[in-house]
């Protein structure tokens, strides 16, 4: 991979730039006026992770570019500080203070969406099993600007740790999280969304395996939430149960660990 800025780089911008080549093991390559093809030609590299004012972008022929966006965040946040209810938070049973663990992060937009309704007293982790998603949303989430305060607190507030879910979850200690949450890549949620398009090309799209599910049940307090697309029959697998709604493209399902419904 090559690390390098926009053409004309503020120093904000090669600051940016000096954290994600730190990150990513790799220095930075100076940009001058060249193209990212010739870039390409010149450093042997087709994958190019541009940082400019506007973010970090990661750049691949034959491929949709990679960036972070907080995605149907922004406007779910929106929706709940008007005093909207959100469908994931309702099945997850979420209160200020809760412990998160989003098991399959992905973009982050439902681990965005926890860290605001579990507030400042509250802690989300989220987990990513490919390393260019991690580092580039984690980046994102420390770096996205909006003018929604809300937004961007709760953006701030997550933590993000690289590695396989199952891994993860193997060396948490019992019912250290109130809730853990899987939303699978492989889903058709992901296949359908174009806001989510660029994603895809970097997902892992590994199944959910019993294991991942049991040691998750392990970790919970409360309960562990399943969250895939209308025609998915995971629960049925798993022993979930559906979460009724109105909604009609997704499907939430849960098992509870104690009380509850």
């Amino acid at each position: 991979m090559i690390i390098t800025t926009g053409l004309e780089p503020c120093m904000d911008t090669l600051y940016h730039a000096t954290e994600l080549a730190k990150r990513f093991g790799l220095d930075i390559v100076k940009r001058g006026d060249l193209s990212l093809k010739e870039m390409r030609s010149r450093h042997g590299d087709e994958e190019v992770l541009v940082v400019s004012a506007l973010g970090a972008r990661l750049d691949v022929p034959g491929k949709k570019p990679f960036f972070f966006h907080p995605n149907t965040a922004a406007f779910r946040i929106k929706r709940l500080v008007r005093g909207d209810t959100d469908t994931m938070l309702v099945a997850c049973q979420i209160q200020p203070g809760d412990r998160v663990l989003d098991a399959t992060m992905g973009l982050g937009a439902d681990s965005i969406v926890f860290a605001h309704a579990t507030g400042e007293a509250g802690h989300v982790l989220g987990i990513e099993s490919e390393e260019v998603l991690a580092i580039l949303v984690e980046d994102g989430f420390q770096h996205w600007s909006s003018d929604d305060l809300a937004l961007e607190q709760a953006m701030r507030r997550i933590e993000v740790r690289c590695g396989n879910h199952l891994d993860v979850l193997k060396g948490m200690s019992d019912r250290s999280f109130d809730v853990v949450y899987f939303d699978p890549m492989f889903e058709m949620t992901v296949q359908s969304s174009t806001g989510i398009a660029g994603v895809r090309e970097y997902a892992n799209p590994e199944a959910l395996h019993e294991e991942a599910v049991s040691e998750a049940l392990r970790v919970a307090k409360k309960r562990v939430v399943l969250k895939e697309g209308k025609t998915g029959r995971m629960y049925e697998r798993f022993g979930f149960t559906p979460f009724r709604s109105r909604g009609q493209q997704v499907v939430y399902s849960y098992k509870e660990i104690s009380g509850g419904e």
